[in-house]
């Protein structure tokens, strides 16, 4: 892999000069080329947060007396509408969702899940889960720009996201089920435990009416009504729920 910095990671991100890099091989068309140019930078990142922990990290400014005056709210990205039900999202779908939360945050605020979203997408460019080939290359790429553009730039008052709405617009063509997202919950937070009898009774209300879910509302209704002591699904019951998604 080449050494296309000649700076460390805190000077790329946190300057508000332009960083002595040699930016060639990210403004290549090749896509494997810009691939490289993220993973160095991202090893520099990891790097550095190994050596030095979180000093580099944006810090929070020592809080002022409070001003009795309006106050500003952020940008919001406009209202979402559900599209495609799905067990699982498109690996390009669910980043493009991440994406835009940071829209109209400030940097400090964007900051941290800009860095995760980033190293989330490089993984999955790496393990070639995204494609070049991808229906959504160009906008990976963007997101990729982006969010480099958000670490580093220090000075950045709001991200505002350019073309937000066609982003808007991919992340609403799917959502994950209303039955998958139950049984996830459901298997995560509530099979083999003993949770507080009012949440467990809010969530059994939020159960979608199909049939798949029968056992699963069963064993809530036994232990909302101290039929049991603990809710339990027999493992053929869990595995046919699970089969579900």
């Amino acid at each position: 892999m080449p050494n296309v910095f000649t700076d460390n990671a805190w000077q790329l991100l946190d300057s508000e000069a332009e960083p002595s890099v040699n930016w060639d091989d990210w403004n290549d068309d090749d896509f494997a080329k810009q691939r490289e140019v993220i993973t160095q930078l991202l090893e520099e990142i990891n790097r550095f947060y190994d050596e030095q922990g979180k000093d580099h990290e944006p810090t929070e400014q020592p809080k002022e007396p409070k001003k009795e005056k309006p106050k500003e709210k952020p940008a919001k990205a406009p209202k979402e509408t559900k599209g495609e039900a799905v067990d699982v999202l498109t690996p390009e779908v669910d980043i493009i969702q991440q994406y835009i939360k940071i829209h109209g945050k400030s940097r400090d605020g964007a900051y941290q899940h800009a860095l995760n979203l980033l190293r989330k997408l490089q993984k999955l460019i790496n393990t070639r889960v995204i494609r070049s080939t991808s229906v959504y290359a160009n906008e990976m790429r963007t997101i990729q720009e982006q969010l480099l553009r958000v670490l580093r730039t220090k000075n950045l008052d709001r991200v505002e996201i350019e073309d937000l709405q066609k982003y808007v617009d991919i992340a609403n063509s799917e959502h994950v089920s209303n039955v998958t997202t139950w049984i996830k919950t459901f298997v995560s937070s509530y099979e083999h435990r003993r949770p507080e009898i009012s949440k467990a009774r809010k969530f059994l209300a939020k159960a979608p009416n199909v049939p798949e879910l029968q056992d699963a509302k069963h064993a809530l209704d036994d232990y909302i009504n101290n039929r049991v002591e603990r809710i339990d699904l027999t493992e053929s019951q869990l595995n046919g729920l699970m089969g579900i998604i």
